[in-house]
């Protein structure tokens, strides 16, 4: 009666400490003892089962708005409890699947699914991330000795790949770096900057100790609100993601997205001067957010295509990315599975007699660029799901309002035809990521929040970062991080995947992280 004007403990208070199922089931069953048949006592059951579901749903549905996380985490372990998920109160749980047995497969199927919603729910409360990550064994989280050259270095190149987007030579210089040259190069911007480093902030095993001059090439993604570039030209050779080879030996063919590699190329051929025009004891650094991450990781593959890997291997101290989308495949028989484990080694790397290592990606989980160009991709099936007239997307399932918005945005695009053709011919393939890859954490219970209550659009603070094969991170993402088509159709998913893709992203959040993680080893 109250609705959402109670307290926390009111609403809990609401769930009986004895099961209301059995005296819910003597009064619906008072209701038909006329006609005591097997059917009335299905329907009777199955009645109690929609009232418990109703209610649930509204206890849920408002959590998101009522309680803090905090007091969500309460009622998970209240609800684990109540549902006999611990074991002092397993009579409970099997009396209640006999009298959905009894009811039939639709009431038993969501009875099942109740159960197994709340042990999720509780199993993350108590465990973390631990029990999600179980049937992926590359996962593990970065230890001590690891953290300055994969976390705190890892969030200073980030600050630099956002840098590239807005008022660039304050913020490259509030980085100690010094601009030496920016310009766009076909349609992407870039930049190259100078700073001192350490090199034994970037390899465990470098011996030497003074300070190290680095020049650094920062990628920008696409960026729709940069009026000096064709953004429609440059969407269309985005897009244009037929795999092409680079490499080719009897151990391995090596593919890469055909539009990014003419991009590359003409890249490479600006950026060589600034390479030749370095001090013998330079070193260098690529990093890029979105696309930028992807051309990065090509540039330096070319370079050792061109210049062979030993130069690469003396010269780039690393290539940092963040929510940078794949763009290679290969047919090669490394990185196979071994006694059943996974080599957390990666095969596209190593066929150019790259180290794993030379290669750092950042993924915010929810970002679902990082999902682009590969099976796991939610974007590109729209394309095929539209209407007669060519630009009504999501034409199929129930209504949504991001459909007429993207028709009306549809309409306008002279270009639209154009694009849609090519897409629907080249944008689905099956690519996989580079390198190591780490994953940007939240904090379980807002996991929980977002994935069981309701969308929370705005970028959570970094709880832990985690460590992922490049073989694993696709697969992972799409169990533990589901962004499927029909999700990401909706406005609030849509709204969340734009904001958890863009540059800020992969700034502030991360970068917190990074300063606790130094203060703790200055304490130490």
């Amino acid at each position: 009666k109250k609705g959402l004007n109670v307290t926390f403990e009111e609403m809990v208070n609401m769930v009986p400490e004895k099961s209301f199922l059995s005296e819910a089931l003597v009064e619906n069953n008072d209701r038909y003892e006329t006609s005591p048949s097997s059917n009335n006592a299905a329907l009777a059951t199955e009645k109690i089962l929609q009232d418990a579901i109703q209610r649930l749903e509204f206890l849920i549905n408002g959590t998101s708005y009522a309680f803090s996380p905090s007091a969500f985490q309460s009622l998970i372990l209240r609800a684990s409890n109540t549902l006999a998920i611990q074991e002092a109160s397993g009579n409970l749980t099997a009396a209640a699947y006999d009298i959905f047995s009894r009811a039939g497969k639709a009431p038993r199927a969501t009875a099942e699914y109740t159960v197994e919603l709340v042990e999720f729910a509780n199993s993350v409360l108590v465990g973390g991330y631990d029990p999600l990550f179980d049937g992926y064994p590359s996962v593990r989280s970065v230890p001590p000795e690891e953290s300055r050259r994969k976390i705190v270095k890892g969030a200073e190149f980030s600050s630099l790949s956002g840098a590239i987007y807005e008022d660039a030579i304050a913020n490259t210089h509030n980085l100690g770096h010094s601009i030496v040259a920016e310009g766009k190069t076909a349609d992407i911007g870039w930049m190259v900057t100078d700073s001192v480093q350490y090199e034994r902030d970037f390899w465990a095993d470098s011996e030497r100790k003074e300070p190290t001059l680095v020049r650094t090439f920062v990628i920008r993604g696409y960026d729709a609100s940069d009026e000096e570039v064709d953004r429609e030209r440059l969407l269309n050779v985005i897009c244009t993601a037929s795999p092409v080879p680079i490499y080719k030996s009897e151990q391995a063919l090596v593919q890469v997205h055909e539009g990014m590699l003419s991009i590359a190329r003409e890249l490479l051929q600006e950026l060589e001067k600034y390479i030749d025009l370095t001090s013998p004891s330079h070193k260098l650094v690529f990093t890029g957010h979105s696309i930028g991450g992807s051309l990065a990781i090509l540039l330096t593959i070319l370079l050792a295509n061109d210049r062979g890997a030993r130069f690469v291997r003396d010269n780039v101290l690393r290539v940092f990315t963040y929510g940078c989308p794949p763009i290679f495949e290969i047919e090669s028989t490394s990185n196979a599975k071994r006694n059943g484990y996974v080599d957390d080694s990666c095969s596209i790397l190593d066929a150019f007699d790259l180290p794993t290592d030379l290669v750092y990606g950042y993924c915010q989980p929810w970002d679902p660029i990082v999902r682009f160009y590969s099976k796991y991709d939610p974007l590109y099936p729209l394309i095929d799901d539209l209407g007669e007239d060519g630009i009504t997307l999501f034409d199929s399932g129930p209504s949504r309002t991001l459909r007429p918005i993207m028709k009306t945005i549809l309409e306008s695009w002279e270009g639209w035809p154009g694009y849609r053709d090519n897409a629907r011919a080249k944008l689905g393939q099956d690519y996989r990521g580079v390198g190591e890859h780490f994953l940007l954490l939240p904090e379980p219970i807002r996991y929980l929040t977002d994935r069981l209550v309701a969308v929370n659009t705005a970028v959570p603070t970094t709880d832990a970062v985690v460590q992922i094969s490049s073989e694993e991170l696709l697969p992972a993402l799409n169990e533990v991080f589901t962004l499927d088509t029909f999700r990401i159709s909706y406005v609030s998913v849509a709204i969340r995947s734009f904001v958890h893709h863009f540059f800020p992203a992969y700034g502030s959040p991360f970068v917190d992280y990074a300063d606790k993680i130094r203060e703790e080893e200055e304490k130490v």
